[in-house]
């Protein structure tokens, strides 16, 4: 399923949603992205901008496919 992404606060909202269907906590997540537990909590409330690499990792360990698509308008 694909879901577009078009600001923080989306970008936050699905990966805090996937990490709880996944049941993995922010200090799992934090671990495995190289930041701290408080890292893990600001991106997910969309107080904190996200690295390409972080956001990659995370991807990664959430089971999720980052793709990046040029908008042509």
């Amino acid at each position: 399923m694909k879901q577009e992404i078009d600001n923080e606060e989306g970008l936050a909202k699905i990966l805090k949603r996937r990490r709880k269907e996944l049941e993995i906590t922010q200090k799992e997540l934090a671990s495995v992205c190289n930041l701290s537990h408080n890292g893990i909590s600001r991106i997910e409330v969309a107080d904190s901008d996200i690295k390409l690499s972080t956001l990659l990792k995370m991807g990664k360990f959430l089971r999720y496919k980052v793709i990046l698509e040029m908008d042509e308008e």
